[in-house]
């Protein structure tokens, strides 16, 4: 279990994060930064932070006003990674694990977290999908539509459903998001984008 050091004055931000690394089964130091494998900070505690002594995976978390500041990019120097404040637990789960992978910092691969389908091989620990000896690229949307699918095969979800799971219940698209990224990730399969069912009238399976 990797150890997350949580360093904000942000209250709101700071209690989001504890529930959700608790979630992702993190260990969580809200003090000692030393003994943490990864920290996750807000962008003013980062410029104040002496940079050159920081020996970890940095994760700095920025609101939407940041992202349209002058100067953000140089003040965001030796970070391995920025976060929006808006971001879903699965982002946050997949942001910490390449980081920890960037810095060599992040257990191997289990056979447990591979799925192997035909020729198509989905690792769910480097988020990776694989077909036909080809790795593809996925966006995180796609990565993620796909792992929901085929974690359930057979299993059909609503439009609403995977709008929720992948996007979150603060998302205010419309299902139309859905069914253009299934047609994205569809074009991306190849010769495998039949293993993704169109339901009519209800939504979407993994039917192998």
């Amino acid at each position: 279990m990797k150890t997350v050091a949580v360093l904000t004055k942000n209250l709101a931000l700071k209690e989001k994060l504890l529930v959700d690394l608790s979630v992702l089964k993190y260990r969580v130091q809200t003090s000692d930064v030393e003994n943490s494998d990864i920290l996750i900070t807000d962008l003013d505690t980062f410029r104040a932070l002496s940079r050159d002594s920081l020996n970890k995976a940095v994760l700095v978390v920025l609101n939407e006003a940041h992202t349209s500041m002058d100067g953000t990019v140089s003040d965001l120097m030796g970070a391995d990674d920025i976060l929006l404040e808006s971001y879903n637990s699965s982002e946050l789960d997949l942001r910490l694990k390449m980081a920890l992978i960037k810095r060599g910092n992040y257990e191997q691969k289990s056979p447990e977290n591979v799925i192997k389908i035909d020729g198509m091989v989905i690792n769910f620990d480097s988020y990776e999908v694989i077909a036909d000896g080809k790795s593809l690229d996925l966006t995180f949307k796609e990565y993620e539509l796909l792992k929901c699918l085929v974690t359930r095969r057979g299993r059909v979800y609503t439009r609403d459903q995977l709008l929720n799971i992948v996007w979150g219940y603060d998302y205010y698209g419309g299902t139309r998001t859905v069914d253009v990224h299934i047609r994205r990730l569809r074009a991306k399969l190849g010769r495998y984008e039949s293993f993704i069912e169109t339901v009519r009238n209800v939504g979407y399976r993994f039917k192998r």
